[in-house]
């Protein structure tokens, strides 16, 4: 990747070396300084110490050698060594010093400050380009938000150079390609709406028909046995293939999102109650016992039709798979946080191979006793849970019964 093909971080070198190119020019002009300074204190002290030797009678022809002539390198030794016997030499402490203590404090702070200055500088501009990159991404990240949550044509700004903008406008790409796919969805569920309601139009008119031809043959009590034997198989065929399209039509309305629920707040007890109801008569002719346990104050937040629905398929799938004397319980209660319904019985179980399986369509266990069942009802229970916000879980032991939790996030019912 070439990072200096984007804008944003060529500006930023380019700042930054102009920075470092200025600083490099003020040191030198910072040396070019000391070094006048340094000049012009080193003339004022051997202006100083000529002073002092005319003041002490030495001559002035002598003095003025002393400063412009040659100097040997016996000369140096010979100053040194007596300038040392009275401690002037270079371990000698700076505040004793005037004219080095100055020059000292003052290009100290000196070069402090143009430290402080270009590190200052070198900060600010990193900080406005740190910015400058931060606000781009937040603006992306509510873009990309606001594309979920339904505006869909939103999108990046990908005009800039660099690869931020590449991928920005990768984004932009994916974006158009879902929102195609989203309008060719909503297209292929709007077809399919429309050809649910077709099929559930003309297969009502046959069906009734032929139920009613049944019930015709029934009504004339022919005295044949094999007549009526028949005629009984199919009055049960009929009922069943009239709730197997039910069913079908139901769940392909879910599947279509042709459904919307009517959410309105429900006693839940209340509802578990009117829907156990619905199941006692056959539950008292097979000799099984149905319970309810549960808080009297617990609002569910639901399309009562449609969790009925849910709730008496597993409910049904229970008595199908309990014996005489067996029992079902459900309970209903809450937390802060999730509303859950709990089914459970004592009765045949799932097999282990099968606990996983048991929410598909027309799923058939080779190990299940029901042949009368179309494998749809756990389905469609699980789709309109799921319509609800919720999920459903299944806990099984074979031959110790089945336990079904339907959860309720509360979030989703605000």
């Amino acid at each position: 990747m070439n990072i200096f093909a984007i804008k944003d971080v060529k500006k930023l070198f380019v700042t930054i070396i102009i920075i470092l190119l200025g600083c490099i020019m003020a040191g030198q002009a910072a040396v070019a300084i000391i070094a006048d300074d340094y000049k012009e204190e080193m003339i004022a002290h051997d202006y100083a110490v000529a002073g002092y030797l005319l003041r002490n009678d030495l001559g002035k022809s002598q003095i003025t050698a002393a400063f412009t002539g040659e100097k040997t390198a016996a000369d140096l030794t010979a100053g040194q060594a007596l300038l040392m016997a009275s401690g002037y030499d270079a371990s000698l402490n700076n505040t004793l010093l005037p004219e080095v203590k100055s020059f000292y404090q003052k290009y100290a702070l000196l070069a402090l400050v143009l430290s402080l200055l270009f590190a200052s500088a070198i900060i600010v501009v990193l900080l406005i380009f740190s910015v400058r990159q931060d606000q781009k991404l937040e603006k992306a990240n509510s873009d990309v938000l606001n594309f979920m949550n339904g505006s869909h044509s939103v999108r990046l700004n990908d005009n800039d150079e660099g690869s931020l903008s590449q991928l920005f406008s990768s984004i932009n790409v994916m974006a158009t390609s879902l929102t195609t796919h989203i309008a060719k969805e909503k297209q292929h569920k709007e077809f399919l709406r429309d050809t649910i309601a077709d099929i559930s139009h003309q297969l009502k008119t046959p069906l009734a028909a032929l139920q009613m031809y049944n019930e015709i043959i029934q009504d004339e009590n022919t005295g044949n046995e094999v007549v009526g034997s028949f005629t009984q198989k199919s009055g049960k065929e009929l009922n069943r293939m009239e709730d197997l399209i039910q069913n079908l039509l139901k769940l392909a309305k879910l599947d279509a999102g042709a459904i919307e629920l009517e959410k309105r707040n429900h006693n839940l007890k209340v509802f578990l109650a009117s829907t156990i109801s619905r199941f006692l008569t056959r539950a008292e002719t097979e000799h099984k016992s149905i319970t309810l346990d549960g808080d009297n104050d617990i609002i569910l937040n639901c399309d009562e039709e449609w969790l009925l629905e849910a709730v008496s398929n597993i409910l049904k799938n229970a008595l199908d798979h309990t014996n005489s004397g067996d029992a079902i319980n459900i309970k209903c209660d809450e937390t802060p946080v999730v509303t859950r319904i709990t089914i459970e019985d004592n009765g045949l179980g799932i097999h282990p191979e099968d606990i996983h399986s048991v929410f598909k369509r027309f799923y058939r266990s080779r190990f299940s006793k029901d042949k009368q069942g179309i494998g749809i009802g756990l389905t469609l229970s699980k789709s309109i849970v799921e319509k609800h916000g919720g999920s459903i879980m299944v806990e099984s032991e074979l031959r110790k019964g089945t336990t079904f939790h339907l959860v309720f996030p509360k979030l989703t019912n605000l």
